[in-house]
């Protein structure tokens, strides 16, 4: 038997919204998926459309706080504790109020490579994972790839793209127009600790890795006296000896400093290899909207986040030349940033183009309602 093709119904408005949100984090994505669209929603006022968007790190379990909530999610649950609340809520609190439970996630988390940090921590809760992922009523994520994966664990999923804040990046000025080459280019990459293998990993269980290969590893190191290169939020251990002598290196900044700070770097251009893998082909398109809204052209790994860039590499040699290529052609780089911008410019902050109330349809769609835009 044939199933029955789903057909979402257009909700009627004059309506309002009560959404509250369950964070696990307030610096990665449970700000980016959670608190900024969350906090611009609750000034998103029209005539016949509001909304009330909250979010709490502590479960409530008194069943009259959930009565008015159009759902509720939980952003990136994943231990034991985290089951027992699904639980609870589906055993106490649904049969009660029959608000639906919606699971958010942007990452793969139940095959992260073990050079990633975060694999020791994950790894122990893989069986639990699909067990919470099977009580939601739904499951949004950041990409296609995510949704292929995860849907052997629960059939209706949605997908809501990564976006940025304007109010916090502001309008993308191209670092082109400044029509300065320097003596020694500006080359960036920026993000976190978990890209590289922690020298503990390294010394502890003879882990090597990451997503800079060794012959990008060993090109930076030749090249630190010709380009300036520039680190923000981790270094791999192989260059750690020239962290603040050859290489310019930053500590991670606060999540509402960090588009300030990463601007006033004034770079120009940027770089973000990936390993090969499921992990980071699951990955969302966020480095190259960063790169983006601070104005700076890319060369991208050609990896499922970044496959519609202008510039994408298969291997360290593909990257070492357009490397040289960018460092070398202005007029290169004023066409990589325009191509990239008008690629993402649609998608690129939470306030234009009906993007608030797409991340909404992606939650509605769950439940086959919609807002009409």
């Amino acid at each position: 038997m044939s199933r029955k093709k789903r057909v979402a119904e257009e909700i009627s408005l004059p309506v309002n919204f009560n959404i509250h949100g369950y964070i696990a984090d307030t610096q990665g994505c449970g700000h980016i998926r959670i608190i900024i669209p969350y906090m611009l929603l609750n000034q998103y006022r029209t005539e016949y459309l509001s909304f009330s968007a909250f979010y709490n790190p502590n479960f409530i379990t008194t069943p009259d706080f959930y009565k008015k909530q159009t759902f509720v999610v939980f952003q990136r649950s994943v231990t034991e504790v985290h089951l027992d609340m699904f639980k609870y809520f589906s055993e106490n609190i649904k049969v009660k109020t029959n608000t639906p439970i919606i699971y958010e996630i942007d990452d793969l988390l139940i095959d992260i490579d073990k050079t990633n940090y975060a694999h020791d921590y994950y790894v122990k809760y893989k069986d639990i994972i699909p067990k919470i992922m099977r009580l939601a009523d739904g499951i949004v994520v950041s990409t296609k790839r995510l949704k292929q994966v995860y849907s052997k664990y629960n059939s209706n999923i949605q997908i809501s793209q990564n976006r940025l804040p304007k109010f916090l990046w502001g309008e993308p000025i191209p670092n082109y127009t400044k029509e300065i080459k320097r003596d020694k280019p500006r080359i960036l990459w920026a993000g976190s600790a978990n890209h590289f293998t922690l020298k503990k990993l390294e010394e502890e269980k003879g882990i090597k890795g990451g997503d800079f290969g060794e012959k990008l590893l060993d090109f930076i190191r030749r090249t630190s006296n010709i380009y300036q290169w520039v680190f923000l939020g981790a270094i791999p251990n192989e260059l750690e000896d020239l962290k603040d002598i050859t290489i310019e290196y930053h500590k991670w900044r606060n999540i509402f400093e960090y588009p300030h700070f990463i601007k006033s770097l004034d770079i120009d251009f940027a770089v973000a290899p990936l390993k090969k893998g499921l992990f980071n082909n699951c990955k969302s398109n966020i480095k190259l909207l960063e790169y983006v809204a601070s104005g700076y052209p890319g060369i991208y790994s050609n990896s499922e986040p970044y496959k519609d860039a202008m510039v994408t590499c298969d291997n360290d040699d593909e990257m070492i030349f357009f490397i040289e290529k960018m460092a070398a052609d202005l007029d290169f780089r004023k066409e990589v940033y325009d191509h990239d911008y008008n690629m993402v410019r649609e998608d690129l902050f939470w306030e234009e183009n009906n993007n608030l109330i797409k991340f909404i349809n992606s939650h509605l769609l769950l439940f086959d309602r919609y807002i009409k835009i």
